[in-house]
């Protein structure tokens, strides 16, 4: 038995436009995570400065262009004020908004890419 002229075609066609079915799905994933990301950008970073201000990070940080040899002679201990005074929970937010946004970004432009590709 044989099997129908141009099966092969038409299975290699459907293929194809599942293919690029499952791309365009993933474009408007990537643009509408790219937008949301892009909207959390600004509150994330406003967050991340009003905690730095509020807990004094800013101010220690100063001190290594403003006595940079105090600095060098008690840096395990300024070190540590440094730590202390980190906003951890915002600036997480603020990497992970960030994170998301650079991944979003990686993605979609892959992603067009095949698409523009497949049209050539």
């Amino acid at each position: 038995m044989e099997p129908p002229i141009g099966l092969y075609e038409k299975i290699i066609k459907c293929i194809h436009r599942e293919q690029r079915n499952l791309v365009l799905r993933r474009i408007a994933l990537f643009s509408t995570t790219l937008i949301a990301s892009m909207f959390g950008f600004f509150p994330a970073s406003n967050m991340l400065l009003t905690d730095l201000n509020q807990s004094g990070f800013l101010h220690f940080l100063s001190l290594t262009f403003s006595d940079f040899s105090t600095v060098t002679t008690y840096w395990q201990s300024f070190t540590m004020i440094l730590l202390e005074s980190l906003p951890a929970l915002s600036l997480a937010f603020f990497l992970a908004v960030l994170l998301t946004f650079l991944q979003s970004i990686k993605s979609l432009t892959r992603d067009v890419k095949t698409i523009i590709n497949s049209h050539a």
